[in-house]
């Protein structure tokens, strides 16, 4: 998703989302451990379908990979093909922060 598609789904949770992975490339979580850990840790309460939305939304435009592990359910993570470009971008709109 790019930046004029995450403006029209007035999206600012997947932009939350993607701020958290520039800092943290390697995290990976379930929607519970998102919603938990890295919206909590930005004092962000969101519902878990609201999450979800965002997570499928980030997967869908190919930011997020995401793949079942046996007893913790799906699991999100930054698509490694998109780390440099995601980076630059954030790196570019440094203003945007």
């Amino acid at each position: 998703m790019d930046r004029l598609a995450l403006f029209e789904h007035n999206d600012a949770l997947a932009w939350l989302i993607l701020g958290y992975l520039s800092s943290h490339p390697d995290a990976k979580d379930t929607v519970d451990g998102v919603e938990k850990w890295w919206l909590n840790d930005m004092e962000i309460n969101m519902d878990a379908r609201t999450v979800q939305g965002s997570l499928d939304r980030l997967v869908k435009s190919g930011w997020l990979v995401s793949y079942q592990r046996q007893g913790t359910g799906v699991v999100y993570g930054l698509n490694r093909d998109r780390r440099e470009k995601l980076r630059k971008f954030l790196a570019g709109n440094a203003d945007l922060r």
